[in-house]
């Protein structure tokens, strides 16, 4: 089990950002429909689950900016992978 914080970035050709937020909505929709435990963020979205899952689901959301006519995008992720798995849960004890 890992989690990673990911944060898909369209950058053209969007003229407001209205236009790109909703790409970033499509990139959530994807997220919600993988069935992976998630918490959007502000600026991210983190996603728990099985190692491949999870690096197989960041590779979706990046490319759905292109399919939507996007000319580039950039994708910043965070992997945090412990021996015995790590869960959004255990990462925030501390502070719930």
């Amino acid at each position: 089990m890992v989690i990673a914080d990911v944060a898909v970035m369209p950058l053209r050709p969007y003229a407001c950002e209205d236009e790109m937020y909703k790409v970033v909505d499509k990139c959530i929709e994807k997220i919600k429909e993988s069935g992976l435990k998630y918490e959007i963020g502000a600026m991210s979205t983190t996603i728990e689950g099985d190692f491949d899952e999870v690096f197989d689901l960041i590779k979706i959301i990046h490319k759905i900016p292109f399919e939507l006519g996007c000319e580039r995008v950039i994708t910043v992720a965070r992997v945090d992978e412990k021996a015995g798995g790590l869960t959004i849960d255990d990462k925030l004890r501390n502070h719930r």
